[in-house]
């Protein structure tokens, strides 16, 4: 709440049905929505769901003390059905066909851009290098340019959410993710993390596709966002930030292509 002086933040009690109602209007819709429509047995729910007050000598909270989560858990009986779970994952963001019509779209098409690029610039190369397409190669091309970016907006209710978000993220995301915000973080958004991985995988016979697909995913996907979005932690979203991404760009698609190099003439030896 927002005080009349100065416009500070200020927490304030109110009390009475005035405020007491819509709480418990509230939490009647959950249940109607959870399939509960007879209002004895919605009210019965709300009886059943309340948390008991011991020290109430003046009967204060009638049934109990209103709880939200409680009511939905007794109104679903601790199930969720196949048809429940559907209906969620056909309401809530990518899913939703709202989303394409209403021109959400717009801010998948730089994921949808990056996953191309990935493949292309993988599928152009291999013009040069006869390298084999294996799921190894497939992993790295996806978790370097988008993860399982249709995830990312996933919301089932009382299911934690960062692994919906962490899955849904690419790995130059990641940093940004974890931290709770938009911006990339340099630690994520550069040739670190492909570094790393080519370092720990080339001498695996199938593992250094992984690395080989996430250096080149993200020499395309760090190219992108120093066009349409330059933004990092600590950097800003200024001329700094977009160099930054343009290097570390084709610093991974260098290694990329020194790995791949390297990988194919060792197979072919």
């Amino acid at each position: 709440h927002r005080s009349r002086s100065g416009g500070e933040p200020a927490f304030l009690g109110f009390q009475g049905t005035s405020m007491a109602a819509p709480h418990v209007a509230g939490v009647v819709a959950l249940i109607k929505a959870a399939g509960i429509k007879e209002p004895n047995a919605v009210l019965e729910v709300l009886q059943q769901s309340a948390r008991k007050i011991n020290d109430d000598p003046f009967n204060h909270f009638g049934a109990g003390q209103l709880d939200a989560g409680n009511a939905l858990q007794l109104a679903l009986k601790g199930q969720i059905t196949f048809r429940d779970f559907w209906r969620w994952l056909r309401d809530n963001g990518y899913l939703n066909p709202r989303f394409w019509i209403d021109g959400g779209a717009v801010a998948v098409l730089p994921k949808m851009a990056m996953v191309l690029g990935s493949y292309l610039l993988a599928w152009w190369l291999r013009n040069y290098f006869p390298f084999p397409w294996n799921g190894f190669l497939n992993a790295g091309l996806i978790f370097g340019s988008s993860g399982l970016f249709f995830l990312r907006g996933l919301y089932i209710f009382d299911l934690p959410q960062w692994p919906f978000r962490v899955m849904g993220s690419s790995l130059s995301d990641l940093g940004g993710v974890i931290q709770g915000s938009s911006a990339l973080n340099p630690l994520f958004a550069s040739v670190i993390l492909p570094f790393v991985l080519i370092a720990l995988l080339l001498g695996h016979p199938q593992a250094k596709w992984l690395a080989v697909g996430v250096s080149l995913a993200m020499a395309v996907t760090l190219g992108i966002s120093a066009v349409i979005h330059p933004t990092l932690i600590w950097l800003g979203s200024g001329t700094i930030a977009q160099a930054f991404l343009g290097v570390n760009a084709l610093l991974c698609l260098g290694l990329g292509y020194l790995a791949l190099k390297s990988a194919t003439s060792s197979r072919y030896a």
